[in-house]
């Protein structure tokens, strides 16, 4: 298990403690969602050594981001660990596909601002990374877009999107990336991601684009 932000830390550690008697399976299993992160190295220090029992349930997205699952508390999310999943009688591929059969229902109002080179996504302020996940929306974004889709996502609430064959468009996500990982308070990669058609790539502008 590698290591996470101490605030991720913290965050998990209420998983600690058991589920309220008055809060049954169904309904959880119903406010669950996945959340992205990024994966620090092995060797970044970490404040506080979790047990697997209380560490949480991940799964790896593409490059340096990771997926975590998540209660919606309502005003903050509760990332659920591995004590959390054999409570709700899950297992790990179950659980992720119940957390986008959740962040489908939610019938999330996707834009798509164009500025230059480059397109934002918005969805309302929460799920903006995790729209990588949904296949569909890049269906539609494949219309959109000269060349392959090329995406980065460095904070939770920014996804930029851009064509590989755009002029200027990977020059100018890269720019906007660098800047936003710069000036997030909680950044996640800076890194670029090419869609493949059923999965995220790792891009790079020469060479071969190459899987995590």
């Amino acid at each position: 298990m590698k290591r996470v932000l101490l605030t991720l830390l913290s965050i998990t550690l209420f998983n600690s403690l058991a589920m309220s008697e008055d809060l049954l399976p169904t309904s959880l299993k119903e406010k669950i969602y996945p959340r992205v992160y990024l994966d620090l190295p092995e060797s970044t220090p970490a404040d506080i050594k979790l047990t697997r029992a209380d560490s949480p349930v991940e799964k790896q997205l593409v490059g340096d981001l990771i997926l975590f699952y998540a209660f919606d508390k309502g005003d903050h999310f509760q990332i659920i660990s591995n004590s959390d999943l054999a409570e709700l009688e899950l297992k790990k591929e179950e659980l992720h596909e119940l957390a986008l059969k959740n962040l489908r229902e939610l019938n999330l109002e996707i834009k798509a601002h164009q500025g230059g080179s480059i397109m934002m996504l918005t969805a309302g302020g929460d799920y903006e990374a995790t729209l990588a996940l949904l296949p569909e929306v890049w269906d539609s974004i494949g219309n959109m877009v000269e060349g392959e889709i090329l995406i980065s996502i460095p904070a939770r609430d920014i996804l930029y999107v851009t064509g590989s064959k755009k002029e200027g468009g990977v020059e100018e996500l890269q720019k906007y990336t660098n800047q936003m990982i710069e000036n997030a308070d909680k950044p996640l990669s800076g890194r670029i991601f090419r869609w493949a058609g059923s999965e995220w790539l790792e891009y790079q502008k020469t060479g071969t684009n190459k899987s995590e």
